[in-house]
């Protein structure tokens, strides 16, 4: 068994392949809403206040999704640099022989990411990136805007998609919303028409998976719990909602939601983590 240690980037930096997807996909849906919004039917007829608010509202939702991304992205939660020695190897720690370390307890290796992540939960594969202690935060706050902002370019679409299935047949209508793919090859839409029903699809569908995400993470989140420890129903770590918000938001997890830059430090390392046994010592 060897020491523990500050862990190097031995095995160098993961693919970034799928952050380029994302951002390709992320581009084609924004110059489809430019489009429809520029040269095609238009923007839905909304009055002068409607029409602030909706500006006001996309504004808010690209900023809080440019910065939660490049706080997710920039921030490591791998064990990389971070001095492991004198740490005081207790209960949870295991030794991982990937990386040669000794590591604390939650966290796990990524044979994606090639390192060990500080209170690992999974790796998004949309993101290239593992969802760990130091990153849990913007994770989440991507998934609730995520959800909002493709929710909104659907109902800024809909009029548009909305007047081209109205000229067509019922058949043609459920072919072009459930196999675009398939109509454009056959010749029976236009690349525009294609381009506008795919888009607006794989908007409903990525806003039904990200609020389905933020759903299932809401849950393990007041319940103090990573998805591996949920999967094996583990709770060890879990101190009541109030205290759980904190440990994985900071003090101020209410307001963390709106801002992505806004102030609110965890209180814990990724390395120690207080239990419901230790809360039960205390208490008696």
């Amino acid at each position: 068994m060897g020491q523990p240690r500050a862990v190097g980037s031995a095995d160098g930096p993961p693919t970034r392949l799928p952050l380029v997807l994302t951002a390709l996909w992320a581009t084609a849906v924004g110059l489809e809403l430019a489009y429809v919004l520029v040269l095609g039917p238009g923007p839905p007829p909304l009055g002068p206040l409607a029409r602030a608010f909706q500006l006001a509202l996309a504004a808010f939702q690209l900023l809080n999704l440019l910065g939660n991304v490049g706080l997710f992205l920039c921030s490591d939660p791998s064990i990389r640099g971070v001095m492991l020695a004198g740490r005081g190897l207790g209960r949870g720690w295991a030794y991982c022989y990937q990386c040669q370390s000794q590591v604390p307890p939650r966290s796990g290796h990524c044979s994606a990411c090639r390192v060990c992540i500080l209170r690992r939960d999974h790796h998004c594969r949309l993101l290239g990136r593992c969802v760990g202690f130091h990153n849990y935060r913007p994770f989440l706050c991507l998934l609730l805007h995520g959800a909002g902002a493709l929710l909104h370019v659907s109902v800024l679409l809909g009029p548009a998609l909305a007047a081209l299935l109205r000229a067509h047949p019922p058949l043609h209508t459920a072919a072009l919303l459930l196999l675009p793919w398939l109509m454009l090859l056959t010749g029976r839409v236009s690349l525009a028409q294609f381009a506008l029903a795919f888009v607006t699809d794989t908007c409903v569908a990525g806003a039904l998976f990200c609020g389905a995400g933020l759903l299932f993470h809401g849950m393990l989140l007041l319940r103090g719990q990573t998805t591996w420890e949920w999967a094996r129903g583990q709770h060890a770590y879990d101190l009541g909602p109030c205290h759980n918000l904190q440990a994985a938001l900071g003090p101020r997890w209410v307001l963390v939601w709106l801002w992505p830059f806004l102030a609110s430090p965890l209180p814990g390392d990724g390395i120690t983590f207080q239990t419901t046994a230790d809360v039960g010592v205390v208490a008696s």
